[in-house]
């Protein structure tokens, strides 16, 4: 018997369709398919070469969106959303907790979510539409809200106010659409995906004394004292601008980071600037550093990574992205650093969709790991995968891929933002990591080398590594 799906749908957002045709079977489940239009409202999946082994049948609501209501309030979820007890109709999904948010779909006639007759199955959940609407940020091109940042907040999010941003409900959703075929066509194989960590390190200020103002020291080294209650490290501080010595700076914390990774067996991705754009939130720092190069150097030789941190206003500036990334390059080329993929993850986290995707494809980038919320940890796009990444303007996939960021130890622990304790940190990682493992997905973690200055900062992140290995 074949493996191959044939999925026909109906008329409309034909190029919408194959992207997340192409995510959801061949780049998450790993299965061939053919589409087809047809006639009619609805999604319905066979088997090619035998079509009377059964069939399951999808609404199709995002996707009868008119053009002209096509990224407007319109086409956005109805909230509240109804929910799904998953668990008394399907079981054997793999869902993180059951009933789960519906965000585009219609009950079927008997006021339920499922049903199944003989070899037909009915769902009530738009799968595609829902996924391709968390995988694409739909909202965020429709939605104003903006911080003082210029990003969007948490708050303004569906996945936020819907109370599932805890949770990765698209790859829930592809374990919903997995348990129905399987149920259909047992004999049917899926990509096996394991549990991985990805470990990241922005390198906004590499040194944090050698090269300041004596002032700027002396103020740092009085709030050590003052908010930091850190005697050690205003010494540690003053001590390393008196000798102008960059390994003792108390943001050197690169070693601990490669030590730690490679204690156990990950590699950990440091994204360096490599220009300023905007003097208030840039640190200036240079490539041209020999200490700077040196570092670079050894992260490379103990088998880590290297990625472009671009400056505060390139997230919308291609001209900008374009020379920082170059010269990214040529700093590597001279050290005779290689890679096979080169990525980037945008300053403060500022992203604008799709313009910061698209200016990514057009540098040259690899991929992206900025789409991850500031005010609140969770599945931003509503996966813990890596995904190829769609222009909702000029309704194109892109080359560029999406590694979603999941954690920023700033979101955690900044009083602006969650301003969580110790023991709540590790509580929300165990459960955002199991979650990642479920779907054997990727948990990806941000901590900067300057927040692992204090002895209670790092015996956290080691904390923190333990539990999400």
């Amino acid at each position: 018997m074949s493996s191959v799906l044939l999925i026909t749908h109906p008329h409309g957002h034909r190029k919408e369709r194959e992207y997340i045709f192409q995510v959801l079977f061949n780049e998450f489940l790993g299965i061939s398919y053919v589409s087809r239009e047809t006639i009619g409202e609805k999604v319905q999946i066979q088997l090619v070469d035998a079509p009377e082994q059964g069939v399951l049948i999808l609404p199709d609501v995002l996707f009868q969106t008119q053009v002209d209501e096509w990224l407007t309030i319109v086409s956005l979820p109805k909230q509240p959303l109804s929910m799904w007890d998953v668990a008394r109709c399907l079981p054997e999904a793999k869902v993180i907790k059951s009933p789960i948010q519906v965000i585009y779909g219609k009950l079927l006639r008997e006021g339920t979510w499922f049903n199944q007759n003989g070899k037909s199955i009915r769902l009530g959940l738009d799968i595609f539409g829902s996924a391709f609407f968390m995988l694409t940020r739909h909202e965020e091109i429709v939605l104003p809200d903006r911080d003082e940042h210029g990003r969007f907040p948490a708050r303004a999010s569906l996945s936020f106010q819907e109370g599932f941003l805890e949770r990765p409900i698209v790859d829930e959703y592809v374990e919903i659409l997995w348990a129905c075929m399987k149920r259909m066509w047992p004999e049917l194989k899926r990509k096996q995906r394991s549990y991985q960590i990805f470990l990241s390190h922005d390198v906004d200020h590499p040194i944090g004394a050698v090269n300041k103002p004596w002032l700027q020291v002396l103020r740092n080294a009085a709030g050590d004292l003052v908010r930091r209650k850190d005697v050690h490290l205003a010494v540690r501080r003053l001590a390393a601008k008196c000798v102008g010595d960059e390994d003792a700076d108390p943001y050197n914390t690169f070693d601990f980071i490669m030590d730690v990774s490679e204690r156990y067996g990950l590699k950990s991705t440091f994204y360096f600037k490599a220009g300023m754009s905007n003097s208030r939130f840039d640190e200036n720092y240079t490539l041209d550093v020999p200490w700077t190069q040196s570092l670079m150097q050894r992260i490379h030789e103990r088998g880590h990574e290297i990625g472009l941190h671009p400056s505060y206003e390139n997230y919308k500036d291609i001209g900008r992205l374009k020379t920082e990334f170059t010269k990214l390059l040529d700093t590597a080329e001279k050290l005779g650093i290689k890679q096979t993929k080169w990525g980037s993850r945008q300053h403060y986290l500022r992203w604008r969709n799709p313009t910061t995707w698209q200016n990514g494809e057009e540098a040259g980038l690899d991929y992206d790991a900025t789409v991850g919320f500031t005010d609140n940890i969770g599945f931003r796009c509503g996966t813990c995968h890596e995904f190829p990444v769609f222009n909702l303007e000029t309704k194109r996939t892109l080359r560029l891929r999406e590694r979603p960021l999941i954690v920023m130890e700033m979101t955690l622990l900044d009083q602006k933002y969650m301003a969580l304790e110790s023991e709540q940190v590790i509580e929300w990682l165990e459960r955002l990591s199991k979650a990642c493992r479920r779907c054997g997905g990727t948990f990806s973690l941000l901590w900067h080398n300057t927040y692992l200055i204090q002895s209670w900062q790092r015996k956290l992140y080691l904390e923190v590594v333990e539990v999400v290995t």
